[in-house]
């Protein structure tokens, strides 16, 4: 088996969805931890319309086992995150239901076994998200809850061996709340909150005050358009928290530089494409020391994520998948052993739970961006080791509908290439071309409506783009041994004339 090396100047690349369940009804929540201390990071879900909160464990490589459940009676279950609430050394799984306005946790007795359900309230009208953190500064993990259906803000200050106290307000003003967060907003070493609520657009904060007592709203902007997610993080670099916002409504996705102190700027527009962003996280994805953005959007099934440029600049969005229909949830965690960041995401419209790896120190891009083409966009490649019979796996996005196309392959790469009909061919002779009939060297494939190539002649393990197998096809010839650099590109059809995405170079 041939393994991928480093490319010098790699970029951040994903492969292909792998599914770890489609049985999580209308999924809402896919959040890694390590349930049964062994060492990895497991996945807890949450699903609403089959009332259930589950965990599916590791085996350290990204390999997700079958689910285990946790409990089937959370009604209409809209969250679940997985903490120690009893500091007892497990992680412990605390959710939300709407259907029967409770917040409630779950023991771990140490193995992955969970006992029943402990309600912490149930007066948390249409609850719709939960958020652990110590907020009284004592040691222990409290809980937040932001409940849609009463306008409301609360925490649960957590007394000790899984006792919690009753509610406690923070805000009953916070129209159809969505989501709550916490982080340091005014550098005073207490977490402050962070409230997304859709129907005011209100993106707010609430300081932390000592103690666990809260002050008023401070409204950051009422222009994040039906807002239904947030999250906060120093995404600029200037040591204080920065805040994320995602909404159903343009544009999408914003964020707010955190002048100092806990005063935010004017709204900043990270992405008008990521249609109704339901989920939005910001983690290092590409290990250059800042935090990219990541979206899960609902309309359009993307899983994305944007550059961090520096200084507070985003780049464009590059998609990891558009097969997430009903997309909610998206996180940054390293599910491989791998020491890179790979997502996991819940989509609710195919009741799936899946993940995808970050194979960025494998690949890289150059003549990058390709040549537009009639549809507007560019061709870009993605690459990833193949779960098929290939060596491994190349995937097209931003393809013109309808349009065939197949890849090419050389043992030279050419920058920034030469003018051939209407793009840049970077790849230098002896050309390869994977159009080979009948034989594992046959590319063929055709773009869809969302500009992804779907492979044509059953040379896909995941039906878009292609298995490279070892065999190179004649020019040049040969096999793929390790150590081998080889470049690809896609030559396509492009109306009446044709164009080529940009290069990419594997080092196997």
């Amino acid at each position: 088996m041939l393994t991928l090396l480093l490319c010098t100047d790699a970029t951040a690349q994903f492969g292909p969805q792998q599914v770890i369940s489609n049985n999580a009804d209308f999924a809402y929540t896919a959040f890694p931890a390590d349930i049964d201390l062994d060492g990895d990071l497991d996945i807890v879900t949450s699903s609403s319309l089959d009332d259930k909160v589950a965990w599916f464990p590791n085996d350290g490589n990204g390999v997700f086992g079958p689910e285990i459940i946790v409990s089937l009676d959370v009604k209409y279950a809209t969250s679940a995150m997985a903490f120690d609430m009893d500091g007892d050394g497990d992680i412990d799984i605390v959710a939300t239901g709407a259907a029967d306005d409770e917040v409630s946790w779950f023991r771990n007795d140490g193995t992955g076994s969970f006992g029943s359900e402990r309600v912490i309230s149930d007066e948390a009208d249409q609850a719709r998200y939960v958020w652990i953190d110590d907020l009284d500064g004592d040691g222990l993990l409290d809980v937040l809850s932001a409940s849609f259906g009463d306008d409301k803000v609360a925490w649960y200050r957590n007394e000790g061996n899984g006792a919690f106290s009753d509610e406690l307000l923070v805000s009953n003003t916070a129209l159809s709340a969505r989501c709550v967060v916490t982080a340091d907003a005014d550098g005073d070493g207490d977490p402050d909150i962070f409230v997304a609520s859709a129907g005011d657009s209100r993106v707010a904060w609430y300081e932390n005050l000592g103690s666990g007592a809260f002050g008023p709203a401070q409204t950051i902007t009422t222009d994040a358009n039906t807002v239904i997610s947030v999250y906060a993080t120093d995404l600029d670099g200037d040591g204080d928290p920065d805040v994320i916002a995602g909404g159903n409504g343009q544009p999408y996705v914003t964020w707010y530089e955190n002048l100092g102190g806990g005063t935010f700027g004017p709204q900043k527009v990270v992405s008008t494409s990521a249609i109704h962003a339901r989920g939005v996280h910001a983690a290092d994805l590409d290990g250059d020391g800042d935090p990219e953005i990541l979206t899960a959007s609902w309309i359009d099934g993307k899983i994305a994520w944007h550059e961090n440029l520096g200084g507070g600049n985003f780049g464009p969005q590059q998609v990891v998948t558009t097969n997430a229909e009903g997309a909610h949830s998206v996180w940054a965690a390293d599910l491989d052993g791998d020491q890179d960041l790979d997502i996991c995401s819940a989509s609710a419209v195919g009741d799936l739970i899946a993940w995808y790896e970050n194979i960025g120190s494998a690949v890289t891009l150059y003549c990058s961006p390709g040549d537009l083409n009639s549809g507007g966009t560019s061709v870009t490649l993605g690459g990833s080791s193949s779960t098929g019979p290939g060596v491994f796996h190349l995937e097209a996005s931003g393809g013109p509908a309808h349009e065939f196309a197949y890849f090419l392959v050389s043992a030279t790469p050419i920058a920034p290439g030469a003018v051939v009909a209407d793009g840049h061919l970077c790849l230098g002779p002896p050309l390869g071309r994977y159009s080979g009939p009948g034989t594992n060297l046959h590319s063929l494939g055709r773009f869809n409506l969302n500009g992804v190539l779907i492979n044509q002649v059953g040379n896909s393990s995941v039906l878009s783009g292609y298995d490279v197998p070892s065999n190179l096809p004649n020019p040049p010839g040969g096999v793929i041994a390790p150590g081998d650099t080889w470049h690809f590109q896609l030559w396509y059809r492009d109306g009446l004339s044709s164009n080529f995405s940009d290069g990419i170079s594997v080092t196997f």
